[in-house]
């Protein structure tokens, strides 16, 4: 008697997928709105996009995906998951200061507000490109996920790398535009909703067969 090995496909969707599936929707819209809403003035719905609903959609969404590669690997994924949401965090925060000077919420001198803004764009530079990166290794390299969702990541995690460096080395700013790098996280987005609501393959028992 020989163990024959085999895979099956899970196709039930639990109620995780279908959330994140509409948590990247809803993340798709918000950077939408970005493209049309003008960066300054302020408006009161870029500033709930941009401070609330955006960054509360991320969140679900690595949370999730942090569930499904668990299984991928542990370690790895929960460091991942931390880089994640502590570089969502500072862009807040980033975020916040240049919303509260647009709008005179809070006066800040030059000095002081460049040097915090210095500070929060080098945090986020050491936490979100890498934790975008360990995602898009687990998922490429996965035997049950659908991998193609990890080169996507991947090369965002290179142009968010490439558009937070530009601090340092300001050429780089040249090669990527804020608005192409919206227009890839919609096109992203969208490719988490699917990517969610794509069946997950899992290990079948084994079946026995004559010889």
């Amino acid at each position: 008697m020989h163990n024959v090995a085999s895979f099956r496909i899970r196709s039930e969707r639990t109620q995780a997928d279908l959330i994140g599936c509409v948590a990247s929707i809803v993340d798709a819209l918000a950077c939408l709105t970005f493209l049309f809403l003008p960066p300054t003035p302020a408006t009161a719905a870029r500033v709930w996009m941009m401070l609330l609903v955006d960054p509360l959609t991320c969140i679900i969404g690595y949370f999730l995906m942090y569930r499904r590669l668990h299984d991928t690997g542990p370690k790895l994924a929960e460091l991942g998951f931390y880089l994640l949401i502590t570089g969502t965090l500072f862009v807040i925060c980033q975020n916040v200061i240049e919303e509260s000077a647009s709008l005179n919420l809070v006066t800040l001198d030059y000095s002081t507000a460049n040097g915090f803004n210095i500070l929060l764009e080098l945090l986020v530079a050491l936490t979100l490109p890498f934790g975008l990166a360990i995602y898009a290794w687990l998922i490429a390299t996965s035997p049950t996920l659908r991998r193609w969702l990890g080169f996507m990541l991947g090369a965002q995690a290179g142009l968010l790398f490439i558009a937070l460096g530009s601090f340092v080395f300001p050429r780089l700013s040249d090669f990527v535009s804020s608005q192409f790098f919206t227009i890839y996280a919609i096109i992203l987005s969208c490719a988490k909703a699917v990517w969610f609501l794509s069946p997950i393959a899992g290990s079948a028992k084994p079946q026995s067969i004559p010889e």
